[in-house]
């Protein structure tokens, strides 16, 4: 039923220095004779670096890991290894539903929160308590630690430990989502001993289902299964199944591609340009030579893309309906991203959040819009301002305008340029994008809130409107059962004034080898290895 691959020992430098090189030679016949035939010569000249009777999955980092310190897991290479070697109160699971980790249970009651910690070990067989997530959490907003997530805590007002077992934390103010906010791994409980001793960044210190082995920088990072890990799958049986994990740092995202195609990847996570043609189908699907051996697996990823509007520069809304209602998203999908996404058919909640409303949306409407644009005398001169990797799809909206009768500018400029200008206000129109930091959608309808104006928040088009505010105000308190409702009535106005231009959703898009079982992701993209079991050789 398993299959026993590669030793937790690395792999020699000279195994690897051939490999290379044999891909260097591949890689040039990938030009002449196509990316299957280059995977054959592979298959034929090269195979694993070793094999035991251990079972490891195993994945590339193109852009390597900074880091295993969560204080500082912003990027999703740290985040995925964080993910192993850590946990916190909280977790996303594959239903995209928060649930209790580290914290067994809780109660609440206005601003203050109760947690009851579950019996868990750090790896040194150390065992976690209150004075370890009090200790993280203090870690996290403290100056000296410099963490881009000590944001997540800053509706803290206090942190006490009763007791090993018992966590209690005030808020300033009574917020609904904090639950949500504890599932970031910024979050994560770190070991206080490790901490102290400096090793977090290096070596790791949790209670996460995978413990820290080695890290041949630049080449490869193992980490071995926590035989003390809490979990257990539904007939009790200890997790994760796994014996380990290996992590390559392979630059190259076609030559990592060959490797996955040869069986040393289980797990291709990334579908890169150089090679998204061979692979996929303009509509997203494999193609027909990869089908017998290979699995593609779709979700959503909390990511809404989408064009802003500076509310102050006070572009009629007669334009901003057009705009709108001028862009077929279905067809700009099928073009530009090989049916990778869903096109926006709802407001700024993306599909697969609570909240999500797909009907609140300005359909594409072509001979209305033309109809519009005709009856001004003259159109006023409108400039979309983005970055280089988002050009095709501006220059996809400025030729639908354009076709309809409105001719606009595209500028494209570099990343810095825009997040300084959005920031003062300066862009008129421009290209934007929003990944949740955490499931819920008052993560995206703050997003137009008055309070988050710009530079104080991240409300950069200076939208304002008081009954959307009322409705914000009410979601950042609301109860489970009534945020949907809430959040959706909040898109619904959103759209209805026609304040910015959703353009699609965004999904997770995974290839894997037939036959891997349990691996699990969910709306944030994180890579659950608990109860993977791979097949046999």
């Amino acid at each position: 039923m398993y299959r026993r691959v590669e030793t937790l020992s690395s792999a020699t430098r000279n195994t690897q220095t051939l490999t290379l090189k044999k891909l260097h030679i591949i890689k040039k016949a990938s030009f002449i004779g196509g990316f299957f035939v280059a995977a054959k010569l592979l298959l034929s000249s090269c195979g694993r670096e070793d094999h035991s009777d251990k079972m490891v999955f195993r994945y590339n980092e193109p852009s390597g890991i900074p880091t295993l310190d969560p204080a500082f897991a912003r990027d999703k290479s740290t985040i995925w290894a964080v993910g192993q070697l850590y946990e916190g109160l909280f977790n996303l699971d594959e239903n995209n539903e928060v649930k209790p980790a580290l914290a067994k249970n809780y109660e609440t009651s206005g601003s203050l929160y109760t947690f009851h910690l579950r019996e868990a070990y750090f790896h040194c067989g150390r065992r976690v308590t209150s004075s370890d997530v009090k200790f993280s959490f203090d870690r996290l907003v403290d100056p000296a630690t410099a963490s881009p997530g000590a944001w997540v805590l800053e509706r803290v007002k206090n942190i006490t430990s009763p007791n090993d077992s018992t966590l209690q934390i005030e808020l300033t103010e009574p917020f609904a989502a904090f639950p949500s906010l504890l599932t970031m791994p910024y979050c994560s409980v770190v070991d206080s001993v490790a901490a102290h001793r400096g090793t977090l960044a290096t070596e790791a210190g949790g209670s996460g289902p995978f413990k820290f082995h080695k890290w041949h920088y630049g080449e490869k990072l193992i980490l071995h299964r926590n035989e003390n890990y809490w979990r257990r799958d539904k007939e009790g049986q200890p997790l994760p199944y796994l014996d380990g994990i290996s992590v390559s740092f392979l630059p190259d995202q076609q030559s990592a591609f060959l490797e996955y195609l040869v069986g040393t990847f289980d797990l291709l996570p990334n579908i890169d340009p150089s090679f998204k043609d061979d692979l996929l189908t303009k509509d997203g699907l494999l193609q027909k030579r990869y089908e017998t051996a290979h699995v593609i697996e779709r979700s959503p990823f909390l990511n809404t893309e989408f064009l802003l509007f500076n509310a102050e520069a006070r572009i009629p809304y007669e334009l901003r309906w057009a705009i709108n209602a001028g862009i077929d998203r279905v067809q700009m999908m099928e073009l530009l991203r090989s049916g990778i996404g869903r096109p926006a058919s709802g407001g700024i909640i993306p599909y697969g959040l609570p909240g999500y409303a797909g009907g609140v949306g300005i359909s594409y409407q072509p001979d209305s819009v033309k109809a519009l644009l005709q009856s001004y005398e003259e159109l006023p001169e409108l400039t979309l301002t983005t970055v280089a990797n988002y050009r095709d799809i501006c220059e996809f909206v400025q030729g639908a305008l354009g076709q309809l009768g409105w001719s606009i500018g595209v500028d494209i400029v570099p990343s810095a340029t825009l997040r300084s200008e959005k920031s003062a206000g300066t862009l008129d129109f421009f290209r934007a994008s929003w990944i949740a930091d955490y499931p819920d959608a008052e993560n995206y309808v703050l997003l137009f809130a008055s309070a988050m104006k710009a530079p104080a928040g991240p409300n950069y088009s200076r939208y304002s409107n008081g009954a959307y505010d009322l409705l914000y105000e009410e979601l950042v308190v609301a109860a489970d059962s009534n945020k949907s409702e809430i959040a959706a009535r909040a898109d619904s106005l959103l759209m209805r004034d026609a304040a910015c231009v959703p353009l699609y959703y965004d999904e997770v898009i995974r290839v894997f080898p037939r036959g891997v079982e349990g691996l699990k992701t969910n709306a944030l993209n994180a890579l659950l290895l608990n109860e993977v079991i791979l097949p046999q050789d």
